[in-house]
């Protein structure tokens, strides 16, 4: 039986499908939420005769998207929409990604759709992302052990095993207080790391916030 927070991820990833067209190009993101978006293309594929492709950001979402009949290809042009998941998203609109570690994939993907879909239930919206408190960084591995010893006033912690891009996963733990984009700016400048999970620019009305009763609303 779902419990209250499945089912808001199921009404928000209803949502996202519902605005994918016949012949769009869609990037199809990582996680528990993002996951219901793409089992949803797939019931409108299956009910509807819809046609989309996809592109996806993870081998998890790969498989998925493949084991529900979505067509995939590669991201070698732009995409039309593209959908994701979040760990937390502040009254500002930053967005923290990356509790999965696919959060280099997401942004190449996001960066490339015209319109990005953010979607999340409830307890995702929080008043300050100190309540989430971790931000992911992703590193070569050769660079991870200096990454971590400059950035040692952020608690981070290196995660075990590896992205699927064999990148290593560190979690930075800020102190309440912190200034999210100057940490993560400051991870950022650092030699062989590739990316981090805070997300900017996206619009609040983009953000889908579904409930568990089945309906939804916009985080803006």
């Amino acid at each position: 039986m779902e419990d209250d927070r499945h089912r808001a991820w199921r009404a928000a990833g209803e949502a996202a499908a519902a605005q994918v067209e016949s012949g769009m190009r869609v990037g199809l993101g990582t996680g528990r939420a993002a996951g219901q978006g793409i089992r949803a293309i797939a019931r409108r594929m299956r009910e509807e005769g819809l046609r989309c492709t996809g592109v996806t950001t993870s081998r998890g979402s790969t498989a998925l998207a493949r084991e529900l009949g979505i067509p995939l290809g590669r991201l070698s042009g732009p995409l039309d929409l593209a959908i994701d998941g979040a760990d937390a998203v502040d009254p500002r609109g930053l967005i923290v990604k990356g509790g999965g570690g696919a959060m280099v994939r997401e942004r190449v993907v996001a960066s490339a759709a015209k319109r990005f879909l953010v979607l999340v239930d409830g307890p995702k919206m929080v008043s300050s992302l100190d309540e989430w408190g971790r931000l992911p960084v992703a590193t070569v591995p050769f660079a991870a052990q200096r990454v971590a010893q400059e950035l040692a006033d952020l608690g981070p912690v290196r995660r075990p095993g590896q992205s699927d891009d064999r990148l290593a996963l560190i979690d930075l733990y800020l102190p309440a207080g912190s200034d999210w984009s100057e940490a993560a700016g400051r991870a950022r400048a650092l030699p062989g790391v590739v990316d981090h999970g805070l997300f900017t620019g996206v619009p609040l009305g983009d953000v889908i916030v579904g409930h568990p009763d089945g309906s939804w609303t916009s985080g803006g």
